[in-house]
């Protein structure tokens, strides 16, 4: 006869199922959560890929000269930093695989030993229903009770307990089905991984290759040291005559209205290439073949690819188009009480006192004629003091 004590202790491992079901479930969407970590990690390793492949067209078009012998230290040097950040992303991804990949085995350890759990209970249940095959067990049952309060609480105990039965055997499916996602995830997971270790050995020998051919360059330049020391004393002297006019304008002007809101504007300004990259960032650095000497800079200097037109970050007025020696022509747009410069352009498409908006074509980069692409230097400025672009454009 099925007793009253068994009958609750069913009832209880169902809340107990329920539960543990629950978490297995939350557990999913933890998983699916680190999928959309690795996902964005894959995203960014793409663009890191499409910059790497933009490097490679650029060192393949220079002319093997003592002046583009620097660029191309300056564009190496730079595409090992992207592929070191390549190989980074790429480890953080197997961490979270190796993460994913412990909590997933732990889950799936726990849930066999709940689908054996269920089905110890649910062989049992079939073998108790055997028992009381025929409809005087229960007629016994109800007859036995010690009133009607507690009969009405065994009818009520065996309806739950039919119930239960019935849900058994859906829930056993359940939780085989689980499993065999948690399984499946395993296994996707693992191929993950060995996808994510062959990247980083490729990346390892790129990465190699790059490193040589960035000590050989500073071989070849280090033979050049008197003159390596000419072209600095050259390019600071240039760059000390853009100041000086920058310096000498600030002096000489007053704030306009035009644009004055740029300073809401800090990591929204579009770039002012379309597409380029960072060869030269701002502030002061050792120099990259001579010893003891650092090189200043008070922009950034972009090298282009293709597109050589040059825009306006925002709006404000031309307030300045000069020749300056070694950055050919510069372009000065004043926006309120802050300064952009656009230095080293081919050609200008502005005159002095036009009023421009973010995305204005000022003129194209100059750059020789065998090369695809220019340098573009460029500062911004508050007043006197020089700001580090990056902070200002866009990501």
């Amino acid at each position: 006869m099925l007793q009253l004590d068994f009958l609750s202790q069913l009832i209880m491992k169902e809340s107990i199922f329920r539960l543990l079901f629950v978490f297995f479930c939350c557990q999913i969407v933890d998983t699916t959560l680190s999928g959309q970590n690795i996902n964005n990690l894959r995203a960014e390793r793409e663009a890191l890929l499409q910059e790497i492949d933009r490097t490679n067209r650029m060192l393949q078009s220079k002319q093997t000269t003592r002046e583009t012998n620097l660029q191309q230290l300056n564009l190496l040097t730079r595409e090992i930093t992207i592929r070191e950040s390549f190989l980074a992303d790429i480890r953080n991804e197997i961490s979270i695989i190796d993460a994913s990949l412990e909590e997933n085995q732990r889950q799936i350890n726990q849930l066999e030993n709940e689908i054996e759990s269920i089905k110890t209970e649910y062989a049992r249940l079939i073998q108790d229903t055997y028992k009381r095959r025929n409809a005087l067990d229960e007629l016994i049952f109800f007859l036995s009770a010690n009133g009607f309060s507690e009969a009405y609480q065994r009818y009520r105990l065996l309806q739950e307990y039919t119930r239960y039965r019935q849900q058994q055997a859906e829930k056993l499916k359940a939780s085989q089905n689980l499993l065999f996602a948690l399984q499946e995830d395993i296994q996707i997971q693992r191929l993950q991984k060995e996808e994510a270790l062959k990247e980083i050995e490729n990346e390892y020998v790129q990465l190699s290759s790059n490193r040589q051919q960035k000590n050989v360059l500073i071989r070849n330049l280090q033979r050049e040291e008197r003159w390596l020391r000419e072209q600095l004393n050259k390019q600071q002297q240039q760059a000390e005559e853009l100041e000086n006019r920058i310096l000498e304008y600030i002096r000489t002007s007053r704030a306009g209205t035009t644009g004055e809101n740029f300073g809401d504007f800090k990591g929204k300004l579009i770039w002012p290439v379309s597409r380029g990259r960072i060869v030269n960032s701002f502030g002061e650095h050792p120099h990259p073949v001579l010893s003891n000497v650092t090189i200043k800079n008070n922009g950034i200097d972009i090298q282009t690819s293709g597109n050589d037109d040059v825009f306006a970050v925002h709006n404000g007025e031309i307030s300045r188009v000069v020749a300056i020696p070694g950055y050919n022509t510069a372009v000065i747009v004043r926006h309120g009480k802050f300064l952009t410069v656009y230095a080293n352009l081919r050609t200008v498409k502005v005159a002095q006192g036009q009023i421009v908006t973010a995305g204005s074509n000022l003129g194209t980069v100059y750059r020789e004629d065998n090369d695809s692409g220019g340098i573009l230097h460029f500062e911004i400025w508050e007043e006197n003091q020089k700001l580090d672009p990056v902070n200002w454009l866009v990501p």
